[in-house]
C-alpha cells in the first residue's frame, strides 16, 4: 500500500468499518485529523494522542493500534537508512517528551490526592488535568450526570450544553467564572442561571468521583444504567450493606422528581404516597387550568399505562415520560428480594409488619397501598391483589395481598362480597364458626381442598379481622353484631302475635319502647313515627281509622275501614240497597258507627266507587243494574269538609308515601296539594285543626314534598337494588 493511498481513506470510512469509536472519531476531527494519513503521519512526527483534545487513554489506544496495523503495510519510497536516521531521531525525541508528560500526570496526581481544592484554586491543575486522572468508568459516569441533569433544564440550555458535551465543559467552563459561561455559543442571559447550577452540581459529582476508591467502581457501572436517581449515596451505601438496590426508593425519586403532568394529576389524584389528601377533580382541574372531564381522562389514561394491573401490552410513542416506569417494573430481577423477603408468606395487607419494614429499610414514603399495587404488578404470577387502586370507586377498607396458589381455588373477591352483605343484613348478633361458614361455602373454585383448608381458613380469618375489623374470641368463633336496625313494623307484629287481639297505636309504643331503647322514634316519644310502617307492612291492618291495628292472619277479626265493609255488602247484591240495610251489615263488624256515618263514607269516597238512585238507595259504580233503576248523579263541587280534606290527605300519604305534587297528571292529587298548601297559610283554623296540621307535618316529617327529591330517591332505590342483586354497576 502506497503511503498517499492513505488520504483515501476518511475518518468516516473507519468509523463506519468499526476501526475506531464515535468519541475517537470526535477528538480527529477536533485535532483535524480527516484521514487514516493524517494520523498515521500525526503518529510518526512523534506527537502524543493524549495531547489532542478530549482524548482520553482508550482513545490514544485505539488510534496507536491504527497506526500499527497500517504503517507495515506502507511501501517505504524513501532512503531506508536515512528513515532509519529520522526515526532514532524521532525515538530520542518521543522518549524526552513521554518523560515530561510522565512527570505531569505524576505531579498531577499527587496534587489531586492531597488537596484537589487547593489545586484548582491555587490554578496548579485545570479541568483537562483532572479528566486525564479520571478512568474510563469514571469519565462514563460523569458523563451520564451531565446528560441526565440537562433534561431538566430548558430546551435551549439543554440543547446549547449538549453541544459541546461534558468533557469540553469540565476542561473549558467547570473552573472559570460565571460570566465565562455566556462565551457558550448561543446560551444567553436567560440560560446563565441553569449553566451556573450545572457548573455547582458537576463540580460535586467530579469531587464524588475523585474521592469514590476504584472498588466501588463496579458497582456503580451495576447501577448506571439505571439513571441518574441511582447515582447517589444512600444507594451506593444501600447496595454495599443489602446487595440490592432499593427498587421503592428508586421509584420514589422518579415520580417525586418527574416534572411531567400526567404523572403529577396521577399522584393528586391517589393515594401513592403516605398521608394522602384527597382532592377533588374540580379542584385539581382549577391547578393545572383544564376541565374536570379532562384531569378523569388523563388520570385514567396514566394509570392504565403505568401501575394498573393488566395483561394488556401498552404501546409507546417515542420518547414518551411513561417508559421509564414500565422498564423499571419489568426488570424482576431488580425486585426478586421482595419475593425472598417475603417467602413463605401467605396474605399481606396495608397493616403488616413485613411491608412497613420495607418502607422502613428504603426510607421510603410511599403509601403501603401503593407499594402492594407495585408488587402485584410485578408478580401478577405469583400475588393476586384485592382492593389496590382503580379508577373505579371502591369501598374495601384495606388492600390484601395473597399468594396465587390460594387465589386459584378460593374466590377471596366474592368471598367479602358475600360476607359484606350478610353481616349488613343481619339482625341479631350471634357467634359465627368461620371453619363451618367455609365449609359450606360458594367461593370454591372446584370443591373444598382439603389439603389447603387451613391456609384458606387463616387467610379469610386475615381478610375479616382487617376488612370488617372482627375479631375471634376465647372459643375461636368470629362474633358477629347485629348491624341491620329492625323494621319497627317488625318489631310491631311481634307485639301484636304476643298479645293475641287487636291494639291501639298508643298501647303498641308502650311494648315498642320496651324492646327498641334505643331507636330513634323511642327517643323522639312519638308514636305517630310508627303508623307508616304499619299501614305499608304486608300482614298488619287496621280497624276504621281509629288507631287500632290488627293482624290480617286473625280472619275472625274484621280488618279494614266502613267502606271496605260497605263494598263487602253490595258486591254480593245484584241490586242497590238501602242505607239501612247497608248499616245494619257494617254494625255488624263496627258497632260504634251509625247510619249518618254510613251513608257520609260513600258520599264522601274520593275514589267514586259507589253510585247513588232514587229513593235512597247505593249501589257500587263497577257495577250495572236494571234500567228501572234510575242513578243519580253527585255534585261535583260539593264542598269538603276540613275533616274530609284531612282524611283524604293522611289516605293518600299512606298509601303514597310522599305529600301531593302540583305537576301531578291526577287531578285528585293537584286538588290536595293546592288545599295543603291554602291551609298551612290559613289564620283562622280552630285550635284544634291546627293541631291536626302540626300532627300530619310531624308524622310525615320524612315524606318528599318536592317531586324531583321523590323521584330521585325513587331512581336511587332502583340503582342500590340493581347493583345488590347484580354486583356491579349498570
Amino acid at each position: 500500500m502506497l503511503r498517499e493511498e492513505l488520504r483515501n481513506i476518511t475518518i468516516k470510512d473507519l468509523l463506519e468499518d468499526n476501526k475506531i469509536s464515535v468519541r475517537t472519531s470526535n477528538c480527529c476531527f477536533n485535532a483535524n485529523l480527516e484521514t487514516l494519513f493524517d494520523i498515521v503521519e500525526y503518529h510518526e512526527s512523534g506527537q502524543n494522542f493524549l495531547n489532542i483534545r478530549n482524548a482520553g487513554k482508550r482513545t490514544c489506544s485505539e488510534l496507536e493500534d491504527l497506526c500499527k496495523e497500517y504503517i507495515p503495510q506502507i511501501e517505504i519510497s524513501v532512503n531506508t537508512n536515512g528513515f532509519s536516521e529520522n526515526k532514532d531521531e524521532n525515538k530520542d525525541k518521543n522518549k524526552d517528551e513521554n518523560k515530561d508528560e510522565n512527570r505531569r500526570q505524576a505531579e498531577v496526581e499527587n496534587l489531586i490526592k492531597e488537596d484537589v481544592i487547593s489545586a484548582i484554586n491555587n490554578k496548579q491543575i485545570d479541568g483537562n488535568d483532572i479528566l486525564s486522572y479520571l478512568s474510563v468508568n469514571k469519565k462514563k459516569i460523569l458523563e451520564q450526570k451531565f446528560l441526565s441533569l440537562i433534561e431538566y433544564y430548558s430546551i435551549r440550555t439543554k440543547n446549547r450544553l449538549k453541544i459541546i458535551g461534558s468533557d469540553e465543559f469540565v476542561t473549558n467552563y467547570l473552573f472559570v467564572e460565571d460570566n465565562i459561561l455566556l462565551n457558550i455559543a448561543g446560551l444567553g442571559r436567560k440560560c446563565l442561571e441553569e449553566a451556573v447550577d450545572l457548573k455547582n452540581k458537576i463540580k460535586e459529582e467530579l469531587l464524588y468521583l475523585i474521592n469514590l476508591p476504584e472498588e466501588d467502581i463496579s458497582r456503580l457501572n451495576l447501577v448506571r444504567q439505571k439513571g441518574d436517581i441511582i447515582l447517589d449515596s444512600f444507594v451506593t451505601e444501600f447496595y454495599k450493606t443489602n446487595n440490592h438496590l432499593p427498587m421503592f426508593w428508586i421509584l420514589e425519586q422518579q415520580l417525586t422528581k418527574n416534572k411531567n403532568r400526567s404523572i403529577e394529576i396521577l399522584i393528586d389524584t391517589f393515594p401513592v404516597f403516605q398521608n394522602y389528601h384527597s382532592r377533588t377533580f374540580e379542584d385539581i382541574a382549577a391547578k393545572y387550568d383544564i376541565t374536570r372531564e379532562r384531569v378523569r381522562q388523563i388520570r385514567n389514561d396514566t394509570f392504565h399505562s403505568t401501575f394498573e394491573i393488566t395483561n394488556e401490552v401498552i404501546e409507546y410513542k417515542k420518547n414518551n415520560d411513561l417508559i421509564k416506569y414500565v422498564e423499571l417494573l419489568q426488570n424482576k430481577d431488580d425486585w426478586k428480594y421482595i419475593l425472598e423477603f417475603l417467602q413463605g408468606i401467605e396474605v399481606i395487607n396495608q397493616e403488616s409488619l413485613e411491608i412497613q419494614e420495607i418502607l422502613k429499610k428504603e426510607q421510603c414514603n410511599l403509601s403501603a397501598m401503593f407499594v402492594l399495587q407495585i408488587i402485584a404488578y410485578i408478580f401478577r404470577d405469583k400475588y393476586l391483589l384485592l382492593g389496590g387502586l382503580s379508577i373505579s370507586n371502591q369501598s374495601k377498607n384495606n388492600t390484601f395481598l395473597i399468594c396465587k396458589e390460594f387465589a386459584d381455588i378460593f374466590n377471596f373477591e366474592k368471598f367479602i362480597e358475600e360476607f359484606s352483605s350478610h353481616i349488613a343484613e343481619n339482625e341479631t348478633e350471634y357467634d359465627l364458626n368461620i371453619e363451618d361458614f367455609l365449609s359450606n361455602s360458594t367461593c370454591w373454585v372446584h370443591g373444598i381442598d382439603l389439603y389447603k383448608f387451613d391456609n384458606i381458613v387463616r387467610i379469610v380469618k386475615d381478610i375479616i379481622l382487617n376488612e370488617f375489623h372482627l375479631y375471634s374470641n376465647l372459643d375461636g368463633l368470629i362474633t358477629i353484631p347485629s348491624r341491620k336496625e329492625r323494621n319497627p313494623g317488625d318489631v310491631v307484629y311481634d307485639i301484636l302475635k304476643v298479645k293475641g287481639e287487636p291494639m291501639h297505636l298508643h298501647d303498641i309504643f308502650i311494648e315498642f319502647k320496651k324492646i327498641m331503647p334505643e331507636h330513634k322514634y323511642t327517643q323522639e316519644d312519638n308514636p305517630d313515627r310508627l303508623r307508616p310502617y304499619l299501614q305499608k307492612h304486608e300482614s298488619i291492618s287496621y280497624r276504621n281509622r281509629r288507631s287500632i291495628y290488627t293482624l290480617k292472619e286473625w280472619e275472625h277479626i274484621r280488618t279494614g275501614t266502613i267502606r271496605d265493609a260497605i263494598i263487602n255488602f253490595l258486591v254480593d247484591k245484584d241490586l242497590p240497597q238501602s242505607a239501612d240495610d247497608i248499616t245494619e251489615y257494617v254494625l255488624l263488624h263496627f258497632p260504634e258507627t251509625n247510619i249518618v256515618s254510613v251513608r257520609t263514607s260513600m258520599f264522601n269516597d274520593t275514589q267514586k266507587r259507589f253510585s247513588f238512585f232514587g229513593n235512597g238507595l247505593f249501589g257500587l259504580a263497577s257495577k250495572e243494574y236494571p234500567a228501572e233503576y234510575e242513578e243519580i248523579k253527585q255534585q261535583e263541587e260539593q264542598r269538603k269538609s276540613f275533616e274530609q280534606r284531612l282524611y283524604d290527605l293522611e289516605k293518600f300519604l299512606s298509601e303514597n308515601d310522599h305529600y301531593p305534587f302540583s305537576s301531578s297528571d291526577n287531578e285528585e292529587e293537584n286538588s290536595l296539594y293546592r288545599w295543603w298548601r291554602i291551609i298551612n297559610r290559613d289564620l283562622k283554623l280552630s285550635e284544634n285543626q291546627k293541631a291536626e296540621i302540626d300532627r300530619i307535618k310531624n308524622q310525615y316529617a320524612d315524606f318528599d314534598t318536592e317531586k324531583s327529591v321523590y323521584d330521585w330517591f325513587c331512581h336511587f332505590k332502583d340503582f342500590k337494588l340493581f347493583v345488590l342483586e347484580n354486583h356491579r354497576l349498570p
